[in-house]
């Protein structure tokens, strides 16, 4: 009995880690939960729940918290509009996108470029 739950556990993150991976290499591709729950083969709500005792964070706030770090990062390493990034990683609007980054990093999205780019 114990054996079977450790055994579940055991795939639980192996899942979560496939998962990560495959998000880390589509976050420009507009995913959304529905998406990333087809791939993995679960219901939407079995690999939320096995995302969040894994992560500690709901599978929504980990692709939003990992598109907004790739936003950033394309802020300061590139030269493409707010509005282009926006849309890149697939946000519906550049005002989303600005609300959002906002509530994030607390600066916008073109104070946080200003900001950093002084230092690159």
């Amino acid at each position: 009995m114990q054996d079977d739950r450790r055994r579940r556990e055991q795939v639980k993150g192996e899942i979560v880690d496939v998962i990560i991976d495959w998000i880390e290499e589509h976050l420009d591709d507009g995913l959304n939960i529905e998406a990333v729950a087809a791939r993995s083969g679960y219901s939407k709500w079995h690999l939320q729940r096995a995302f969040k005792e894994k992560k500690g964070m709901t599978l929504g706030s980990f692709i939003r918290c990992r598109r907004l770090d790739q936003a950033a990062k394309s802020l300061v390493s590139s030269h493409k509009t707010i509005m282009t990034i926006s849309m890149d990683l697939g946000f519906s609007s550049q005002q989303c996108f600005q609300r959002v980054f906002k509530k994030h990093f607390n600066v916008t999205p073109r104070d946080y470029r200003n900001q950093y780019r002084e230092f690159h």
